[in-house]
């Protein structure tokens, strides 16, 4: 049998997304440190060359922007790519199983697998008779 994938937990998985996990810790850390600590702390330590203050909310804007379109944009896919409601795709498709009536068969028998017809399954659902 070939090796497939598996999402089940590794030692080098560990390994890498621990450090992933810290990295990204201490590079929010060094954000926010940049971020809100003066210009005159960090010439006391002897740091003249770093971003302007402005890329701080450039960089947390963009964040923010590129989440929130992500989300978005996700759900925009999905809903144009599943049929509307009244398509005839969702009735019947090539993976459609009609049912087989079959007399000769047991009544007590478990029927084969096979799709309900849609007339059947709203008669069912949205019937007002109570037979």
């Amino acid at each position: 049998m070939p090796d497939t994938p598996s999402p089940a937990p590794h030692h080098e998985r560990a390994v890498i997304g621990f450090f992933l996990y810290v990295t990204s810790i201490f590079a929010f850390g060094i954000y926010v440190l940049w971020a809100y600590l003066p210009n005159d702390w960090f010439e006391k330590i002897g740091l003249t060359y770093y971003p302007h203050k402005y890329w701080s909310i450039a960089i947390a804007v963009l964040v923010l922007t590129l989440l929130i379109g992500i989300v978005l944009g996700n759900c925009l896919v999905n809903s144009f790519s599943v049929p509307s409601l009244n398509s005839m795709v969702l009735i019947h498709d090539q993976h459609t199983r009609k049912t087989k009536h079959d007399e000769s068969s047991d009544a007590d028998a478990i029927p084969p697998v096979a799709d309900l017809d849609l007339s059947f399954v709203n008669q069912v659902l949205y019937s007002s008779d109570t037979n």
